[in-house]
């Protein structure tokens, strides 16, 4: 995947991918922290500009679109932390938990 973030442009196998505002401001605020790991929370202040936690299922719903449109292997889930970048990998994740490689502020 290519992301070209002056001209707000995505690009899989050389094919251009539209997405809406939202959905390019989520992917760039993932691709910014490669191997990090982002709570829904985290997502909503850089994202959304919510302070407050409210909106959870707002950013749940915006991966979906992600997903749908780039794949299910890009956006990747931590059960019980949040979201990050890159192909699934359940050591990985393990792993970025338990040395607290999770963004929360």
């Amino acid at each position: 995947i290519q992301i070209d973030v002056d001209a707000r442009r995505v690009r899989q196998r050389n094919e251009i991918v539209h997405l809406t505002p939202t959905e390019f401001d989520l992917l760039v605020c993932l691709a910014e922290r490669p191997g990090r790991v982002l709570t829904r929370e985290r997502l909503l202040a850089d994202v959304w500009g919510y302070r407050d936690g409210s909106g959870a299922r707002t950013v749940d719903s915006h991966v979906r679109a992600l997903r749908r449109k780039l794949g299910d292997g890009l956006v990747r889930t931590v059960h019980g932390v949040g979201y990050g970048l890159g192909e699934t990998d359940e050591a990985s994740d393990a792993a970025a938990t338990a040395t607290d490689s999770v963004d929360t502020d």
